[in-house]
Formats: structure tokens, sequence, C-alpha cells
């Protein structure tokens, strides 16, 4: 009964992000991204975007890195409308997402995480989770993208092979894998990886980084990063701190600019440094 009384309550309570009474439909995006001027703060006095511009070509790849607390990771939050903002303004393909249907926005994009949710179910469903109307080829293709297929294959029952409660049973990579899988599958025309590759060990970063390649191929692709050289091939770079774009560029330029881009992605790179990557940020530089 406590139990269902939590459901219940759970049930009944009204989201604060919802559709606005005249939400319209978004057509098949493109993938341009636009944030206008935007301020947002999680709590009142506390700015964690600060009158922020940043605009996103479709098909374009555009890394976000910067410290801790910057503001990384509310861009993808704000994108997806988890928040609205407090000033300004995001568009996609120039609409206003205030003004769009949640459920039009958000099965228009991907979404890889540092630690992607799998559920205590076959691998195979793991796979299709939002995208439902997927056949066996197309999660096939899926996991060959993903660099997933050897190892489902190598595994008891290949696909139907139940997996542990939130993916215990496989290793990082392996998890990683097939939420690239997931993302690959919806199709989606924007893609957003949020710290994919933290954690992991050489060869399950290289290939999970393959696969990241070829999910990106073609399509707008927001990447979060601590680490500088997952960042190094985009085509452009956004060093974010104190919610502000302070440096922006291609690698090339921001390593001649010889500023605080340059200046982290050398301490990260060099023989001796510490295997902690974020403890870099920690420093002013």
């Amino acid at each position: 009964l406590a139990s269902g009384d939590r459901i219940l309550d759970l049930m009944q309570t009204v989201p604060m992000i919802r559709d606005c009474e005249n939400a319209v439909a978004l057509p098949p995006l493109e993938g341009g991204i636009r944030f206008e001027n935007v301020s947002f703060s999680y709590e009142r006095g506390r700015l964690v975007l600060d009158n922020l511009n940043l605009e996103v070509r479709p098909g374009q790849r555009v890394a976000v890195v910067g410290p801790s607390g910057g503001g990384k990771s509310t861009l993808a939050n704000l994108l997806q409308r988890f928040y609205d903002p407090d000033a300004g303004r995001v568009l996609v393909d120039g609409h206003d997402i205030r003004t769009c249907k949640l459920e039009t926005l958000r099965s228009q994009t991907s979404i890889v995480l540092q630690d992607s949710v799998l559920f205590a179910v076959s691998a195979r469903e793991n796979i299709r989770l939002g995208a439902d109307g997927a056949n066996e080829a197309d999660v096939l293709a899926a996991a060959q993208l993903a660099n997933a297929h050897e190892f489902l294959m190598r595994m008891p029952q290949g696909y139907d092979t139940v997996l542990g409660e939130r993916g215990a049973t496989l290793s990082g990579g392996q998890r990683q894998r097939i939420a690239i899988a997931r993302a690959a599958l919806r199709k989606a025309p924007i893609v957003i990886l949020d710290e994919p590759v933290t954690g992991l060990d050489g060869q399950n970063e290289s290939e999970v980084m393959a696969a990241l390649d070829r999910l990106s191929a073609g399509r707008t692709t927001l990447l979060i990063s601590h680490d500088l050289k997952a960042a190094k091939q985009a085509d452009l770079i956004v060093y974010l701190a104190q919610g502000r774009v302070v440096e922006r560029g291609t690698h090339q330029e921001l390593m001649a600019l010889g500023g605080e881009y340059a200046a982290t992605y050398i301490m990260q790179t060099a023989p001796d440094s510490a295997p902690d990557k974020e403890s870099y940020y920690a420093v002013e530089t």
C-alpha cells in the first residue's frame, strides 16, 4: 500500500516543463542549433550560463570543453528542454523549442551519457529501447556500427542474453557500445555525447571512439568532454568557463592562440601527466 501511494504521487505530479497551450509539432530536423543570449541558474543568484551565444550548423561536430561547473552539461539539458532558460532562447532549425511539442523535439535527439542506463532485459531489448518499430536487420546494423556485434555474439544466448541490472554483467566499454547502438537505431539528426569515454581503458576507449565517429557522421553532434584528446577532431571546439564561451575554434586555431585550451591540452598530454584527467580542471590555467 505504501508503494502504491508513492506511485500515485508520482503519476499525479505535474511536470514543470510541458507543452505550451499552442505547441506545434516539429518537422523532420536538419539539425541547426542556436543558443541566443542564454542565461540559466539552478539556484537563484548563481548563474551557470551567463548570456551565452553559440551556433551549431546542421551536420557540424562541436566539442564543448572546459572546467567542471562551467555549464557544459547544462547546454545539453536545455537543448532537450529538461529546463527552460531564465533569459534568452534555444532554437533548433529556427524554432524556439519552448513553442514545440516535447515529443517531436526529444524523438529527434539521441544521447550517449557517461553512465547510460541499461535494464535487466535482453541485449536486443536494450538496443531497441526508444525505437520499438525497429526490425532485426536494423538492430544488427546498429550493433555493428557500435562495435557491439562481436561481443554480443560471444554471449551465452547472443542478442537474447539477459543483462544484469544497469548492465552489471558487462564491462564499461561494452555498456557504452550498447548505448551507442541504441542511439544509432533512433537515426536522430541531433546527437549528444556527454563524457562518453570517461573511465574507459585504452582499448575500450579506442573502440568506443571509433563507434562514436560512425554514429556522428552526417549528424549534428554536441560532444561534452573533459578529455581534450576526444575533442581534438571536432569541427569546432568551444571552451566554456564560468558560463561563458571564452575561446572557440579548431584544435589547431586554439593551440596557436595559446590560451586556456592550449594550456590544458598540453597538461593533459604531457608524458608525466597524472591519470586523473578531471583533476587538471581544478587548476587555473
